[in-house]
């Protein structure tokens, strides 16, 4: 039986931390021949359904269920299709946190409607509070923001980028185009005997 008070919790930085580059460049051209159909019915199958995401929607590869214990993390067939463009990305912005093994419970493809945002919220306790959350911006515009507690940022494309997401945040994207992240969460694995992908 799992608990969720055996997962170390990990600490996050006071907004947004930038873990440096990674190439992404390889993921839109394959993610542009995903018709509107094929996002909405991806989006339709999420587990996410918070009102704050009313104008984003979402293409889930893997996902922590309940939101409870990052190691009951399951996959989606969407990541059979992805994973090897996504597995070095996650791969090369873990680098920084020297983890022994990394965990990666989620990973999903995030996107913003042009002219809207993402309500300010907090992520909440449970698995939040035993990963990382890191962003790699795929298409972003300088209308589109990201704001932590009371800063604001642009998270320009080419780097990957922690943020704290159980201080209130929120994103505005008012540019012309759909802002795109690829979210993805990380935790040190090796705390635990079993083998976690």
């Amino acid at each position: 039986m799992l608990n969720p008070e055996d997962v170390k919790r990990v600490e996050k930085p006071a907004t947004v931390r930038d873990l440096g580059p990674v190439d992404a460049s390889a993921i839109m051209p394959r993610l542009q021949k995903f018709s509107e159909q094929a996002w909405d019915a991806e989006n339709a199958r999420k587990e996410n359904r918070f009102a704050c995401f009313h104008h984003t929607r979402h293409i889930v590869h893997r996902f922590t269920q309940g939101n409870r214990d990052v190691r009951a993390h399951y996959e989606t067939p969407s990541w059979l299709i992805w994973r090897d463009l996504l597995q070095p990305i996650m791969d090369k912005a873990a680098l920084p946190y020297g983890y022994a093994q990394n965990g990666f419970p989620k990973a999903m493809f995030a996107r913003l409607a042009a002219g809207n945002a993402i309500d300010r919220h907090v992520d909440g306790a449970g698995s939040n509070l035993q990963c990382h959350k890191i962003h790699v911006p795929l298409v972003t515009n300088p209308k589109a923001t990201f704001t932590v507690a009371d800063e604001e940022f642009h998270l320009p494309v080419g780097h990957a980028y922690e943020v704290n997401n159980i201080k209130p945040h929120a994103a505005a994207n008012l540019g012309d185009e759909d802002r795109i992240h690829f979210i993805f969460e990380l935790y040190d694995a090796s705390q635990f005997d079993e083998k976690v992908a």
